[in-house]
């Protein structure tokens, strides 16, 4: 499935460090969960309006699926993209990508589930109306 680079509007460069490189050479493939995280944590802060408080809850991973395409190499300048594309009452889905700046080559793909949580509680609630309406606003569409 061909994603095209612009309809991610959160797209964030990382840089490779010295110790993301395995034996083979190429980015370890447990580091790409890392660049992930970065994304995600870009994503909430480039649609964070200072009148949403997003500390009413959290948001906590409940499943994660990666596709790995093509390796990585160390100096490759590479860019992660982020976005949501489904909000439920207590859950949503990021889909998210690492290409090379190159050529936008997808280098990986991942799709995860994350549920919104009550830490006082200790259990999942539902998405907050204002999250859910500075996402939908975000993405341009209604979710």
């Amino acid at each position: 499935m061909e994603i095209k680079p612009e309809t991610f509007k959160a797209t964030l460069p990382v840089q490779i460090r010295f110790n993301d490189i395995d034996a083979l050479g190429h980015i370890n493939n447990n580091v790409y969960f890392s660049f992930f995280d970065l994304g995600k944590t870009n994503y909430f802060e480039v649609i964070k309006p200072a009148s949403v408080s997003w500390i009413e809850g959290m948001i906590v991973l409940a499943h994660i699926d990666v596709d790995f395409f093509s390796p990585i190499y160390y100096k490759e300048k590479i860019v992660v993209d982020t976005k949501i594309t489904k909000l439920g009452d207590k859950s949503g889905v990021f889909l998210q990508q690492i290409r090379s700046v190159k050529n936008d080559e997808v280098k990986c793909r991942c799709e995860s589930v994350f549920v919104t949580y009550d830490a006082d509680t200790q259990s999942s609630m539902r998405i907050p109306d204002v999250w859910r309406s500075v996402i939908s606003k975000y993405e341009g569409v209604e979710l």
